[in-house]
């Protein structure tokens, strides 16, 4: 799939009429889910329709996939799509540093604001336990050098400060005039974001995430601090997606940003070129399909091969989130035959049809852009 992704479609021209199909056939049970997420983020990215077709209830393909045959999500409806609904925190760190040039600055700030574009927003974001807040933070100031205790970022607006949408787009206008072109200091910026935002935060949400925009190497005096604040971050449950873009971040600033990100690395951490309008429009799709596949629980976090260096399982800062796994969906004989095809599903938030025959299932998803490679530079 990931193949079909990254190199079936390259040369296939772009269109308003024109529509890239992918269909894969599941013969048997499917020993990778990770690689089969990871799969249908690049492809939705890629703006490649998927349809999977399993010949048996024990396909074994992730339920984050699957929506109830007959009784689709709302989101994957015939109409055009409406934004995510997630619990969670979310904050934009992003790179504004004196290496980072004014074009990839404003592709950064452009591709925030299409994600915002895709989400609802807490109404009540400083009262409720549910929905989307989101915190907007940029680095590193001018006047910043450690032990100066002086603050490495400037935040343009705090994870409780808005409940609409358009405001917060608001601020992402009025950031764009101001590159901060300060020392790079991305682990000091890290930091600050994760006791002053992330972890301060009053009713945190389910899932934490800071998604780092790196558009330039780090100070040689921050990178142990980045190595150490990125590994304790992840220990306490923090969600860390990487996207590094523009030509400020070479090979050796790739391995250390390899480090910095999640696991599974080839899912939170994407490598563009630039900032042209089809790479933000990637960035975005990206974005928003690896939205989708947090929400399903999927991935731990921190992953399992991390409890022993976070402290063992019994460590109190640790965000277990080990809940019950979904139900899958039984098939019933019973079922009238049902047409779930839809016009588009956002993500990795699949449509599966139905028919009267146990062995007849189809997944369906949706994506949208030109194809590029997620973890360019890196190990597959």
């Amino acid at each position: 799939m990931k193949f079909v992704a990254r190199h079936v479609f390259k040369r296939v021209r772009s269109g308003l009429l024109v529509r890239k199909v992918a269909v894969f056939f599941q013969a048997g049970r499917n020993y990778d889910t990770t690689s089969v997420s990871t799969a249908l983020l690049e492809l939705h990215a890629a703006d490649i329709v998927t349809a999977v077709v399993a010949f048996t209830e024990e396909h074994n393909l992730p339920d984050a996939l699957l929506v109830h045959k007959c009784r689709p999500a709302q989101e994957c409806g015939p109409d055009a799509p409406r934004p995510q609904e997630l619990d969670m925190d979310l904050v934009f760190l992003v790179d504004s540093s004196q290496d980072v040039s004014t074009d990839v600055y404003l592709g950064a700030l452009r591709l925030v604001d299409s994600v915002l574009n895709d989400l609802e927003v807490a109404a009540q974001p400083g009262t409720s336990w549910h929905g989307t807040r989101v915190a907007l933070v940029t680095h590193t100031t001018p006047d910043f050098w450690p032990g100066l205790g002086r603050a490495p970022v400037l935040e343009y607006f705090h994870l409780t400060s808005h409940r609409h949408r358009a405001e917060m787009q608001r601020q992402v206008q009025e950031a764009a005039g101001r590159l901060l072109q300060g020392a790079p200091a991305l682990g000091h910026a890290l930091e600050w974001t994760l006791e002053g935002v992330l972890l301060a935060a009053v009713l945190p949400r389910r899932s934490q995430v800071l998604f780092a925009i790196v558009a330039s190497e780090t100070s040689s005096w921050d990178r142990e601090k980045l190595r150490t604040l990125s590994r304790e971050a992840k220990c306490k449950g923090i969600t860390l997606f990487v996207l590094a873009v523009g030509p400020g971040v070479g090979a050796q600033e790739l391995a250390e940003l390899a480090v910095v990100a999640s696991a599974p690395l080839e899912q939170h951490l994407l490598h563009l070129e630039g900032v042209s309008e089809e790479e933000v429009a990637y960035a975005s799709r990206f974005t928003q399909a690896f939205l989708s596949l947090l929400k399903s629980g999927l991935n731990r976090y921190p992953p399992p091969e991390l409890t022993e260096e976070c402290g063992g399982p019994n460590r109190g800062d640790m965000l277990l989130q080990l809940d019950a796994p979904t139900k899958r969906w039984q098939y019933n004989p019973s079922t009238p035959l049902l047409v779930c095809l839809q016009r588009h599903c956002r993500g990795v938030a699949t449509v599966i049809c139905c028919s009267k025959h146990p062995l007849s299932r189809l997944v369906y998803t949706k994506s949208q852009d030109k194809p590029r490679t997620a973890s360019e530079g890196l190990p597959s």
